[in-house]
């Protein structure tokens, strides 16, 4: 599970480590498509015919918006369809149900078998792509300019007329069920999944987006076929392209896009409302892995500040600091661990978590990571201060690097800053923090972990180990 908001640009660019991939996520950070059109137009050419801005903004005839980013000299060309609502809007009895939708509408329509597909993603070196989070979920495409209105063609079609066979839904359920067998053996993948359960008890993102055992037997062809009908409204659509334009070619391209998508219905749809996380503080579960053996996995959840808040950077620099101390002092002077380090799971409002990976030193390791913590030096932060700033800002622009990357950070301001340019300013927001706010966010969030037991634990081991961990 990704402690990134799979896309999410200021989230870092920690993981808690590999088994937890789907876990975490959240926050993040989503899918990727490309696309320029040419369709009925006479083709795709490079922009040169006027000055663009970096950003556009149309709007289809149903209302559906449509950002276009300006990647200038590139001729790669990205589209991803934002559906908004994410599993949040789906009940916990079917988690998974989105992301099996939106993966089996592009396994081919009627007009386009997936096998031909997949001829077409070799011989055109383009690729289909899919992705549910906790707040929204995308669907979309990367290709060559050149090839783009083809690619468009199958891509739409995809999302508007798919074939939902019962033998490829037959197929990803197998998939599906290997999948959670792995999880349950693994150590790692126990951890995630048991943190995903701590983590939203009783919250709109208790729904996951892979299925889960308990939802295994209530997800059925009819339902993904009810789903995949009403993401095709247009109150739930954000369209984001990112690629090299001409004014005419964002022209020429929305109406490629009306001719798509201008027709789908606006149904009634609200977004649900996402309370704030709580954290039952001090509550220790254990789980017992017989494939863990003499290696245990922790994981401690505490209190996050939301993307939005002015703390939140505040408390990415001090959680930056801290993974240097608990680096230093659990894992090197003491020995205790392969690897330990804090993250952040959720969308819109998050949860923290310290992850310890590979524990050898159980009897005194949340003894360890409180002294680490409170070890926490202003004076030598102060001269650090800099150091992790810049090691930020690099963090929110290495995302930005290709167009996918670049639709990425798009997204994610758009859907939780309510506007596509906000990742831009979020490098003077990090050069603009003091020691103030440093020292403010590190005893609201932190020191209580230590002081104040202000953490749940999560703590997967051999059965015959969990006896000693004294949390």
């Amino acid at each position: 599970m990704h402690l990134k908001i799979n896309g999410n640009i200021d989230m870092k660019s920690r993981k808690l480590y590999k088994g937890l991939v789907y876990s975490l996520c959240a926050l993040c950070i989503f899918a990727s498509f490309f696309l320029i059109s040419c369709g009925s137009t006479a083709g795709i050419e490079e922009a040169s015919h006027g000055t663009v801005e970096d950003f556009t903004r149309k709007e289809l005839s149903n209302g559906i918006p449509v950002i276009f980013k300006q990647n200038r000299g590139s001729k790669i060309v990205v589209m991803r369809v934002i559906f908004e609502g994410g599993t949040s809007s789906i009940d916990k009895s079917v988690s998974g149900l989105e992301g099996l939708t939106l993966d089996l509408a592009l396994r081919g329509s009627d007009k386009y078998p997936y096998s031909n597909i997949q001829q077409l993603e070799y011989e055109k070196s383009f690729s289909l792509y899919s992705s549910s989070g906790k707040d929204y979920a995308v669907a979309g495409f990367t290709c060559i300019q050149r090839d783009m209105a083809e690619v468009l063609s199958i891509f739409s079609d995809c999302i508007l007329n798919p074939s939902m066979s019962e033998s490829d839904f037959s197929q990803k359920m197998t998939e599906a069920a290997e999948f959670i067998a792995r999880n349950k053996s693994d150590p790692s993948g126990a951890l995630g999944l048991a943190i995903s359960k701590a983590a939203f008890a009783d919250h709109p993102y208790e729904t996951g987006s892979s299925i889960t055992e308990d939802s295994y037997p209530n997800i059925n062809l009819t339902l993904v076929k009810g789903l995949q009908q009403s993401l095709l409204n247009a109150l739930r659509i954000k369209i984001v392209v990112v690629g090299n334009f001409s004014n005419d070619l964002i022209e020429n391209f929305t109406k490629e896009l009306e001719g798509y998508f201008g027709s789908l219905p606006r149904k009634a749809f609200s977004l649900p409302k996402i309370p704030k996380i709580s954290v039952p503080s001090g509550k220790v579960v254990k789980l017992a892995n017989e494939q863990a053996g003499d290696t245990g996995y922790v994981a401690g959840l505490f209190e996050c500040p939301s993307k939005t808040a002015d703390d939140y950077i505040p408390f990415a620099l001090v959680s930056m600091y801290l993974d240097d101390l608990y680096f230093s002092q659990v894992r090197e002077k003491a020995g205790a661990v392969y690897s330990i380090n804090t993250g952040i799971m959720g969308g819109k409002e998050l949860l923290a978590v310290i992850s310890a990976y590979r524990v050898s030193g159980k009897e005194h390791l949340k003894q360890l990571i409180s002294d680490a913590i409170l070890s926490f030096d202003a004076n030598v932060f102060y001269k650090k201060l800099d150091q992790y700033k810049n090691r930020y800002i690099s963090t929110i622009f290495n995302s930005s690097q290709t167009a996918a990357g670049l639709a990425s950070s798009v997204i994610s301001s758009l859907e939780y800053f309510d506007s596509e340019s906000a990742y831009l300013q979020r490098a003077d927001a990090v050069r603009a923090v003091d020691m103030q706010q440093i020292v403010a966010a590190y005893k609201k969030y932190f020191e209580p972990v230590a002081k104040e037991n202000a953490a749940q634990w999560i703590i997967v081991d051999g059965e015959n180990n969990l006896q000693q961990y004294d949390f």
